[in-house]
């Protein structure tokens, strides 16, 4: 993979990743949110909302270039094996922290389970990316 390959990958992942985050991060379980009103950010206006959500997809976005370069890098052009990748980095980095978290900090175990399955969906989604760029 060339970094004309990686670029087009990471755009087609931020685009494509962005409509996983809104649904498992911003749809699913929304209501749980509420029931924790003291652990998430009340924001004056939409404007502030949407300068949170762009920050937090910038950082999250970091994590699809790194696997994809690291995907490029070790060779994983074949879907089975960039999704055992994006499996084991979900399982090794947000399955853990998330949990953590969830130790600690009281919110629903629903919102647990649907930023996890969030994570995993970004990841996949970003494999994915990764090897059909490849196959152009």
């Amino acid at each position: 993979m060339n970094w004309t390959q990686v670029v087009l990958a990471f755009v087609a992942s931020a685009v494509f990743a962005s409509f996983t985050d809104w649904y498992f991060f911003g749809v699913l379980f929304h209501d749980r949110y509420r029931t924790t009103p003291g652990v998430w950010r009340q924001y004056k206006d939409k404007k502030d909302e949407i300068r949170s959500i762009a920050i937090s997809e910038l950082f999250m976005s970091i994590s699809s270039l790194v696997f994809i370069v690291a995907s490029a890098h070790q060779g994983w052009t074949s879907l089975s094996r960039a999704a055992v990748a994006a499996l084991v980095a979900w399982v090794m980095v947000p399955v853990p922290l998330l949990i953590t978290n969830a130790v600690y900090i009281p919110m629903s175990r629903l919102i647990v389970v649907s930023h996890s399955l969030g994570w995993l969906a970004r990841l996949l989604v970003t494999a994915i990316c990764a090897v059909l760029v490849t196959r152009i």
